[in-house]
């Protein structure tokens, strides 16, 4: 079992920002190439004239999320847990809209592609609400994490098998100091003795004095979740407690950061929540053997960065480029008329040699560095996935099979990135989902569209289950094209698209009378991001118009029997 105590713990987490370190070492320099010389902090003769990674974000990151996500709740147990599946539905598709999570999945976006990206879901009090007293309700809440403040277990081979993480939090000395007076879990002696030079600071000092801020009275304290720690008089996993969260900080009012200094400047607490722990990691390509993963900015910085190199390289030696004209000094009526007559004038010069004049050019750009440009700039286009479609460039030089072939691998990249931000955020909103599942603390109405589907006018989510009601029975998916930018003409052409399905499905119906239509409906429906459409088809009533149809057809039929045989026997009888 983990140490876990104050100098053993800060130990630990120290090993963690090393670990982290290494991974963001590149991190600012990246962030610089990102924002340009005219954003702030960068020598306009220091940045990339290339900048990929601004490119690259500014095409990717609206393709993974433009819109909040909606998702579809079921169950193993439909009959049991039919109604607690659709009240969960309801109840998220609301919070994603109150909350408008897509701009903090936005920011979490860039993370992912910049290096990795972390969000904490925890419960917090609703606006207005004093937890102190016994009014008020909670909301699930979903925070960023920076990079440069989360840690995680460095020996741990994977996200799910670390035995620790958490992350760094600022907060001034003297809000700790008023919420002590109230909250007995807070040391107030610890926080006291803390300052901003010997406490875990050392990432906010740093940034303070680059930034020329005046010094705050701010302490920086560390919350880690332990997961195989279960204090003794901690509910169990039954009641929602799963591991312990402990609060760390280090050094003394004389400024000493030593790991014998370390405490809990909060007593050890357990963590209600979900048994996958407060933290979702968002990441793009796996990394054997490791927490982290591997974003596709940093796969490429070394591409980028040989890339940048040359066409600096290339820039100055256009910018020494020079075209001298040599003139033959004794001839000075000859040297002041080349000198002051403008572009593109004739000079008229009786008897001149033709060696008289001659035109140096020095310096400038040479076929060779053109070459390599070009080839480096496409070998980080083949790696990174980017190619002049996707820019929305259209030159007409490449042939309709390249054209495609470059779409289709980007379109195979995207799709995978796409799936892999899909699934992280499906993750945030099982955690969401299990506090609207099992905290009686969370109530919420939830508007006009749940009101319409149920048949209630003012249908409110209220938060708790039974025991014999397990969150695990539900099963979450996030709705197809839900977060995607969706364009009028798309829209139009989903449409179109379910008209037809409508009308096939009823040609086909009476001849499989055996197959569950609305169900299928439904399903074709999640596809074209348009749930719920068997609600366009009143199939029953589509039943009875194809019967009546049939047995006016077979009325028909019988008459036409019917004149057939009276016909022929009046001619029999002629």
């Amino acid at each position: 079992m983990l140490r876990v105590t104050p100098g053993n713990l800060y130990e630990e987490i120290e090993s963690a920002e090393r670990y982290r370190d290494s991974h963001l070492e590149h991190y600012n320099d990246v962030i610089k190439d990102y924002v340009g010389p005219m954003f702030g902090g960068v020598s306009i003769d220091d940045f990339s004239p290339e900048n990929h990674v601004y490119e690259y974000l500014s095409l990717t990151v609206p393709r993974l999320i433009h819109d909040n996500p909606r998702v579809r709740v079921t169950t193993r147990r439909p009959v049991s847990q039919g109604n607690e599946a659709a009240a969960i539905e309801h109840g998220l598709n609301r919070w994603t809209n109150d909350t408008n999570v897509k701009d903090v999945l936005q920011r979490v976006a860039f993370d992912t592609l910049l290096a990795y990206g972390v969000l904490m879901t925890a419960q917090a009090p609703m606006p207005g609400y004093d937890p102190r007293s016994n009014f008020g309700k909670y909301w699930p809440n979903c925070y960023r994490i920076s990079p440069k403040r989360f840690v995680i277990d460095p020996l741990a081979l994977s996200f799910n098998e670390a035995r620790f993480m958490g992350h760094m939090w600022v907060r001034d000395r003297e809000d700790l100091l008023e919420e002590a007076k109230t909250d007995p879990t807070w040391n107030a002696e610890s926080i006291e003795m803390l300052t901003n030079e010997g406490s875990i600071d050392h990432m906010t000092n740093e940034e303070s004095r680059q930034r020329d801020t005046p010094e705050r009275n701010e302490v920086t304290v560390f919350d880690i979740w332990v997961p195989e720690i279960q204090l003794k008089e901690s509910p169990g996993p039954e009641y929602g407690f799963h591991g312990t969260i402990y609060t760390v900080a280090v050094g003394t009012s004389y400024g000493e950061r030593d790991p014998d200094k370390a405490d809990f400047i909060r007593d050890p607490r357990p963590y209600y929540g979900p048994p996958s722990g407060p933290y979702t990691m968002f990441g793009a390509y796996y990394v054997p053997d490791g927490p982290y993963p591997l974003s596709p900015i940093m796969a490429t910085t070394g591409q980028v960065n040989e890339l940048n190199d040359h066409v600096r390289s290339a820039s100055a030696s256009a910018a020494r480029y020079k075209r001298l004209v040599l003139v033959d000094a004794k001839n000075k009526k000859l040297v002041q008329d080349v000198k002051s007559q403008p572009h593109d004038f004739v000079v008229p010069v009786e008897g001149i040699d033709k060696d008289a004049v001659v035109q140096l050019e020095l310096g400038g750009i040479t076929n060779q560095q053109v070459s390599y440009i070009q080839m480096a700039r496409e070998r980080l286009d083949r790696n990174s996935g980017i190619h002049d479609a996707m820019r929305g460039n259209v030159t007409g030089n490449a042939t309709a099979t390249e054209v495609s072939i470059a779409e289709g691998s980007s379109t195979i990249r995207l799709a995978y990135l796409k799936n892999q931000f899909e699934e992280a955020v499906r993750q945030v909103l099982k955690s969401v989902g299990w506090y609207l599942h099992n905290d009686d603390r969370v109530s919420f109405p939830l508007g006009a569209d749940a009101a319409a589907a149920l048949g209630v006018a003012e249908p409110w989510f209220v938060g708790g289950s039974s025991p014999d009601s397990p969150y695990s029975d539900l099963e979450l998916e996030i709705e197809s094209y839900s977060m995607e930018r969706t364009t009028e003409s798309l829209q139009q052409r989903r449409a179109m698209e379910a008209f037809q399905i409508i009308a096939n499905v009823a040609s086909a119906m009476p001849q499989m009378p055996y197959v569950n239509w609305n169900s299928l409906l439904d399903k074709m429906g999640d596809a074209l991001n348009m749930p719920d459409l068997s609600g366009l088809v009143d199939t029953e009533m589509l039943m009875a118009m194809m019967q009546q149809q049939q047995q006016q057809e077979q009325q028909q039929m019988e008459m036409e029997q019917i004149n057939a045989a009276a016909g022929s026997g009046g001619m029999a009888n002629a």
